[in-house]
């Protein structure tokens, strides 16, 4: 089964995102950030720039999250992605999302491109740092369906990291939060459009 993240590997948030952080800088009194000239740097890292205190961490997630939610019929698919997912809906391929962003705005964008029948299960609202535990619990509950290989498909260090954490296996998109040189350098399995992932996708199903 294929767990997808939303934000930065299914929907292109970046710009949204950047700009509705740095605009609420002053409110919230964070530092802002020159997001699109830090794609090298985890989230871990910018945090720090900004100067964010962590435990202000989840009340500023909930608080984006609602903003977002005006927008999210805004929300792009990168392209190549519905057509993508449909291939390998096509194909028997069961798929889910686990996600920091919301059940609304994920349902929104996946009806806007008629492929919310697609994907059969949802891990939403997860933690900044709580993918290792969402993805653990996915783990075990997909497993009890039959599920026994997965496969999580994100853009970020982060996720890297949760994938590492919880033994899970993990291809990285270049095309979303951060750059195709700092993923290569801590993942073996990178693709920069949606034709190398569909291929790198079968490949490892068959090999597998």
């Amino acid at each position: 089964m294929l767990l997808f993240d939303f934000d930065g590997t299914l929907a292109d948030t970046f710009l949204l995102g950047s700009q509705l952080i740095n605009e609420y800088a002053d409110r919230f009194g964070y530092q802002r950030i020159d997001f699109a000239n830090n794609k090298n740097k985890s989230a871990r890292e910018l945090i720090k720039m900004a100067k964010v205190h962590w435990w202000e961490i989840p009340r500023l997630l909930r608080f984006f999250r609602r903003e977002t939610v005006a927008h999210a019929q805004e929300i792009e698919a990168f392209t190549g992605i519905p057509e993508l997912i449909l291939a390998l809906h096509g194909r028997g391929i069961a798929m889910g999302v686990v996600s920091t962003n919301s059940q609304t705005i994920i349902d929104t964008f996946l009806d806007k491109y008629k492929i919310k029948d697609c994907f059969s299960y949802f891990k939403t609202e997860v933690s900044l740092f709580g993918k290792k535990r969402a993805l653990r619990q996915a783990r075990r509950k997909l497993r009890r369906q039959g599920h026994d290989s997965l496969i999580y498909i994100g853009d970020e260090l982060r996720d890297i990291e949760a994938c590492k954490a919880a033994d899970i296996p993990i291809i990285s998109c270049a095309w979303g939060f951060n750059s195709f040189e700092i993923l290569s350098e801590n993942n073996d399995m990178v693709v920069r459009d949606c034709g190398e992932l569909e291929a790198m996708i079968v490949n490892y199903i068959t090999a597998s």
